[in-house]
């Protein structure tokens, strides 16, 4: 059915290409026999060897038939893409070198032209001859020049060359702001590079440049926590649990830890922090509820916090925070009443998602920065209340 699907459509852009180049060789003089030029029988041949179910004779045949002007180059250009798409990236590359030869072509076709072919050899892993097409555009004034910026920033990120990524994520960030998300996480993988070298302060220069490009970056400033702690600047720690808090509060349950431990060293109010994370909109997550029903059974006593988190089951269920709400009973009667159940429930708990990518929806148990399905930056997000049901 898709090789089918794909001669369908070659076959439509040939004729739409065939068709176009006719006339404009008519309207120059080329072409005076309607019934017997070259073109037509090339045609048919090639219709010929389709009902014969000889693709592979027949494209070749259509494309010797399709005279290259102005009008059919884009017809060209998709033949190319087709055969890129369909897997076959060396006739690809054909098609497109030979239009790129071509003298005729203007400027912005070209360009066109020169990000395929460029694409392609990135299809077929020949990155420096795609750097090459793509760095030229890049430098240019063209119209693409966005598009190669792109595709380059994303060769060095699949190399996971960081400080060449960089360069270029600075010149794409002129013409795509929001493109700021993804540098900010360029920055983030030079910083851990710098921490397995243990060079700190190096590690935290390319962690507060990431937070300047973008403040909200939630994994800057984790990183930055975490870095802190180590190195003894507990006062630097408030701040950013805080901005973490309001900004992106469905995050706090991975830095629950390190929150608590600043409580500990009475940098932290660990109570009022988790007020701050839960007064913010939307659902907070079950580990934040869970988290706050465990102070409150300290402060206020276990009733008080099953009775928090019945409310808030009642409004936000989920298998967790059932399971977090069977475990205040700490008494021995109401553990052996609730222990299959209790038991049950882990077991349900643990073979469930407890992220995913808001792009592609990837699940998984694991936090991912960079998604693993569809290579999104901070597209992967904790699952939190019905989410988990």
């Amino acid at each position: 059915m898709q090789e089918l699907m794909f001669l369908g459509l070659f076959v439509l852009a040939l004729a739409i290409g065939w068709f176009l180049g006719r006339r404009e060789a008519i309207k120059v003089g080329f072409m005076l026999k309607p019934n017997g030029s070259a073109v037509d029988r090339q045609y048919f041949i090639g219709l010929n060897y389709l009902l014969n179910e000889q693709p592979d004779e027949a494209i070749e045949t259509f494309i010797r038939a399709l005279e290259v002007n102005p009008e059919t180059v884009e017809t060209h250009i998709a033949i190319g893409k087709l055969f890129c798409q369909r897997g076959d990236v060396e006739r690809a590359i054909k098609v497109h070198q030979n239009l790129l030869a071509r003298p005729n072509l203007t400027a912005p076709q070209a360009d066109r032209v020169q990000l395929e072919l460029a694409r392609d050899y990135l299809a077929v892993g020949m990155h420096q001859r795609a750097e090459r097409l793509l760095e030229e555009l890049a430098g240019s004034i063209s119209l693409l020049r966005a598009d190669a910026l792109v595709d380059l920033v994303t060769v060095y990120e699949q190399q996971h060359e960081w400080q060449r990524a960089i360069e270029i994520g600075r010149r794409l960030i002129r013409e795509q702001p929001q493109f700021g998300v993804t540098l900010a996480h360029y920055h983030c993988e030079m910083a851990v590079a710098a921490l397995q070298q243990r060079d700190v302060n190096q590690a935290r220069s390319w962690l507060q440049a990431a937070l300047k490009i973008d403040d909200g970056s939630v994994r800057a400033m984790i990183l930055l926590a975490e870095l802190e702690e180590k190195a003894g600047n507990l006062k630097a720690l408030p701040s950013l649990l805080q901005r973490i808090a309001i900004n992106s509060p469905e995050f706090v349950p991975e830095v629950l830890a390190l929150a608590r431990r600043c409580a500990d060293n009475g940098a932290l109010n660990l109570t009022s922090y988790l007020d701050q994370a839960l007064a913010q909109p939307g659902q907070p997550p079950v580990k934040t509820l869970l988290a706050r029903a465990q102070q409150m059974c300290g402060e206020r006593g276990r009733e008080a916090a099953e009775m928090f988190m019945l409310q808030r089951l009642e409004v936000q269920p989920s298998v967790a925070g059932v399971l977090g709400l069977l475990e205040l009973r700490d008494d021995g009667q109401a553990q052996s009443e609730v222990l299959a159940p209790l038991q049950l429930l882990e077991v349900l708990q643990r073979k469930r998602p407890q992220y995913r990518c808001e792009h592609c929806g990837f699940a998984g148990h694991s936090l991912y920065w960079q998604c693993p399905s569809c290579q999104g930056w901070s597209t992967v997000k904790p699952l939190k209340g019905h989410e988990l049901v």
